[in-house]
């Protein structure tokens, strides 16, 4: 609203000065005919410029939404409950899905503070629930840890994984060995991720759709005492940028004298079915779970709303990019 007001207050001063350098002339009709594109034109561009900015606004006020969601989930290691796992601080990934309805969401990620321990999505639906609850706000998060734990949501206890959330697969020397370089290990995780093939069985009746690899990583990390030299985790994505799936690549040094190795796993981030191969072996099968028990390595709540809190309008893939 400020900077509106402001736009505002610019754009008469331009009118004002035009009105003093012509202001003789200005009392001709003729001239002052002249004058009116020019400040028809400026007025316009205010106007669109005010537009964009409430569009901005609304985005803005979704995702804060959703981070205040997330903000509300405490981890804690069920085997040192006073070790925590907090909430990273920046989004990993700003998304939205015209096939699902999705109008806006995030990606989550909560660390030991080296490597992930868990990763979740939050979105906002506008539409497609039952007819006196048609939005809602949903929640689906995965285990990518070995490490025990309890998440509490609202001061309760609501999911404690009892099995490890991923399975890894040590990758021969056949897809080389982890650079020295930084850069350089990008691109080979880069690489690695292309070769793995995610099929997301999604919809009513649940169909097979191929999910699309994001090269740039969500969260890139390095975990000394794990020997972890590099990791970074991908997203494989159905209906535009809606991760379904995601990949944890690894620069492995176990041992001071051992050679780096490739090491991968792939878990869901749907309750849909999912499943994954690598150079055509499969690595990674995870059937639909309507209802998944609070002991799963998957968390996941939709909440409809009352009454949708924001204004209702479609989200374009370039505004929540931004």
């Amino acid at each position: 609203m400020k900077s509106n007001l402001m736009r505002c207050f610019v754009s008469w001063i331009l009118i004002g000065a035009i009105g003093r350098g012509h202001r003789g002339l200005l009392m001709k009709i003729s001239n002052l005919k002249s004058q009116i594109p020019i400040v028809v034109g400026i007025l316009s561009l205010f106007v669109i410029a005010a537009a964009a900015d409430d569009k901005t606004s609304v985005a803005d006020q979704r995702i804060a939404f959703l981070r205040e969601k997330m903000e509300r989930i405490r981890l804690r290691s069920a085997d040192s409950p006073q070790t925590k796992f907090p909430l990273h601080e920046k989004l990993a990934l700003r998304w939205s899905n015209p096939v699902s309805g999705v109008v806006d969401g995030g990606v989550f990620i909560w660390t030991d503070g080296r490597r992930p321990v868990v990763i979740g999505k939050a979105f906002l639906r506008e539409t497609g629930g039952p007819a006196e609850t048609p939005s809602s706000w949903s929640e689906a998060i995965e285990s990518v840890t070995s490490v025990p734990f309890v998440m509490q949501a609202d001061g309760r206890d609501v999911w404690k994984p009892a099995s490890p959330g991923v399975r890894y697969h040590d990758l021969g020397e056949t897809e080389g060995q982890p650079s020295d370089n930084e850069s350089a290990r990008l691109t080979q995780m880069r690489g690695l991720a292309r070769k793995i093939q995610v099929i997301g069985n999604w919809g009513q009746p649940p169909t097979d759709w191929q999910l699309r690899t994001l090269t740039t990583p969500l969260f890139r990390y390095a975990s000394e005492p794990d020997g972890i030299v590099d990791g970074a985790v991908f997203a494989y994505t159905q209906g535009g940028t809606n991760p379904e799936a995601i990949a944890l690549i690894e620069a492995m040094a176990t041992e001071a004298k051992s050679k780096p190795h490739w090491r991968i796993a792939v878990t869901r981030l749907t309750s849909y079915g999912v499943r994954a191969s690598f150079n055509d072996n499969l690595i990674a099968e995870y059937g639909h779970l309507k209802n998944a028990p609070l002991d799963a390595t998957f968390y996941g709540r939709s909440n409809p709303f009352p009454q949708y809190p924001f204004p209702q309008a479609e989200t374009t893939a370039k505004e929540t990019s931004k």
